[in-house]
Parts: structure tokens; C-alpha cells; sequence
């Protein structure tokens, strides 16, 4: 699978990358169907909160599934994307 990572407001960040892949590569793994990911990162500041962003497109050979999710921390907005993509995957995939 290929990754591909990109960042807004927030400067390169290897640790968010290995997060990122540590869980998208069991997904690979588990549906051979996926061919690439594009993460995205995040930060927004409003006037009430630091928003953390990690938005994820996973594309595969029949389609493309993005989810979002907004967090007080990256590591948990990578976290939660990487659940919504498994459980998203197991529903569209799980007669294959």
C-alpha cells in the first residue's frame, strides 16, 4: 500500500506518520483490496479549542473511503479514523 501524508498548520511530523502507518499496514494486510492512503493533518484553532484533524483517504480497487476525525490530540483523531476505517471496511468487504 501506498502512503502519502500531508500537513496543514502543523509542521512535519515523523511520529504522526509511524502512528499512521502502524495502524493503516494490518488493514493492508487484512483487505489485500487497498491500494493507498492519503492522511492528512490538521490543526485549527478556533476561539474556544485547538482542533487536531486527521482525515484519511483509503482508496481501494473498487472505491474510496474517507473518514475524518476531529480530536484534542492527533495521536487520538489517527486513532479514531483508523477504527472507522476497519469497521467501514469489515461492513463493505466482509463477503469477500
Amino acid at each position: 500500500m501506498e502512503l502519502q501524508f500531508e500537513y496543514v498548520n502543523i509542521p512535519k511530523n515523523n511520529y504522526f506518520e509511524y502512528l499512521a502507518e502502524e495502524h493503516l499496514n494490518p488493514l493492508a494486510k487484512k483487505f489485500p483490496i487497498v491500494i493507498e492512503a492519503k492522511v492528512l493533518f490538521k490543526v485549527e484553532n478556533t476561539s474556544v479549542n485547538i482542533d487536531n484533524v486527521c482525515l484519511i483517504n483509503l482508496k481501494t480497487k473498487e472505491s474510496s473511503i474517507v473518514v475524518e476525525a476531529h480530536e484534542t490530540s492527533i495521536e487520538q483523531a489517527i486513532h479514531k479514523t483508523s477504527k472507522s476505517l476497519e469497521n467501514e471496511l469489515q461492513n463493505t468487504y466482509k463477503n469477500n
